[in-house]
């Protein structure tokens, strides 16, 4: 049996931060993202020793789109460049 997989993904999906941030919607994202980031408590700011590197962070966006197609959410996540 053969099987067909399709990745969809909307045209409209910032890929760098410099496009995001120009949009009010993706600044709501990133917001909401920050904002349960602090409420959860999974991170915190340290200062950085002179022995240490620090690792990097990337934005992913993502529109999200109910079972008929039509977009319920913008949705913007903090991820940590885990390959350095």
């Amino acid at each position: 049996m053969n099987s067909l997989f399709v990745l969809y993904c909307h045209v409209d999906d910032p890929v760098h931060f410099e496009k995001a941030i120009r949009d009010r919607k993706w600044i709501e994202a990133m917001d909401e993202e920050i904002n349960a980031i602090e409420r959860n408590k999974t991170r915190d700011l340290v200062e950085l020793t002179k022995e240490k590197e620090a690792i990097g962070v990337k934005w992913v966006y993502k529109t999200k789109s109910n079972a008929e197609g039509k977009i319920e959410r913008h949705k913007a996540r903090l991820v940590v460049k885990g390959y350095k």
